[in-house]
């Protein structure tokens, strides 16, 4: 495994912290819009695409296409992995308890975990173990009150889709990680009208309401381009298990943002989970830090 110098380890770091900080309100507005999933997919893929090629357009000016062409085969596939986690991330909310989603979507680092090792031969450190073990017992404690494993076949099969959701972006984090000198966020870009397709295919109507499309349009053509750029990006520096780890934020700060604005009190286990998981997440990044230093 190639050493990571410190300027690195830095640069992917900020560049994780800064893509999830810009995303935390996405749940916020999902609670305000408050439409059919299916139909939140079809305008979250359309606008997100949309949002991306502005991006692009102002990055890469003329050379925009290439952009998308460089992705090649390999990124049209990791544009269908990134599609899995955002369909059976909708998937498991209709079905099951929020709680299970969440807390299911926090394995996203273990999956990233082992599968860097068997596909990009990079073993992860002994620091970001214990960081996920603690994360993971971190986010169980955070909605422990709130899970609920007895339900029927629906119920099963939405905690069925958090593990395929978890395991997509894991999966996805792993794939920018490999050709980590393509810029994929094209790949991501790609993958809105796949989602915008689906959700056409099967939501019961597309209307909004004019509040609703202001929203709307902010988390297509600001929110989501931009923190998920970010998101990519930051694999091309650090592994991506790191990567992972960092988006366990959004666990803490998701709920936050719905208590200033709707005054929605998160329970006292989640400021105590989310300030354990701040605590590690610091821990490790000075570890990490210290470590590309020495290297």
């Amino acid at each position: 495994m190639a050493a990571r110098s410190a300027t690195d380890q830095g640069k992917g770091l900020a560049m994780a912290v800064l893509g999830v900080l810009i995303l935390t309100p996405d749940t916020l507005i999902i609670r305000l819009v408050d439409i059919d999933p299916w139909t939140f997919l079809f305008w979250r893929g359309g606008l997100m695409f949309f949002g991306f090629v502005v991006l692009f357009a102002v990055r890469y000016r003329l050379g925009i296409f290439r952009q998308f062409y460089r992705i090649g085969w390999f990124g049209l596939g990791a544009a269908m992995v990134f599609t899995i986690n955002a369909v059976c991330f909708q998937l498991s909310v209709q079905n099951t308890q929020v709680a299970n989603t969440l807390v299911i979507i926090a394995m996203t680092p273990l999956f990233a975990a082992l599968l860097s090792w068997p596909l990009l031969g990079e073993r992860v450190a002994r620091h970001t173990w214990v960081a996920i073990g603690i994360c993971l017992l971190a986010v169980l404690a955070i909605f422990a009150g709130d899970l609920d494993f007895s339900g029927g076949v629906a119920a099963r099969f939405g905690d069925l889709a958090a593990v395929m959701a978890a395991f997509g972006l894991g999966g996805f984090f792993v794939m920018t990680r490999i050709a980590k000198d393509t810029d994929f966020g094209p790949a991501v870009a790609l993958s809105g009208p796949i989602t915008a397709l689906i959700g056409l295919l099967v939501a019961p109507g597309l209307l909004v309401t004019p509040p609703q499309l202001q929203l709307l349009l902010v988390l297509g053509l600001a929110i989501l381009p931009a923190s998920f750029w970010l998101l990519t990006l930051a694999p091309r520096y650090i592994p991506a298990p790191e990567v992972s780890l960092v988006l366990l934020l959004e666990t803490l700060l998701g709920p936050l943002w719905v208590w200033l604005v709707i005054a929605e009190e998160p329970p006292f286990t989640t400021l105590v989970g989310g300030a354990v998981i701040v605590s590690v997440l610091t821990w490790h990044s000075l570890v990490a830090l210290r470590s590309a230093r020495q290297t």
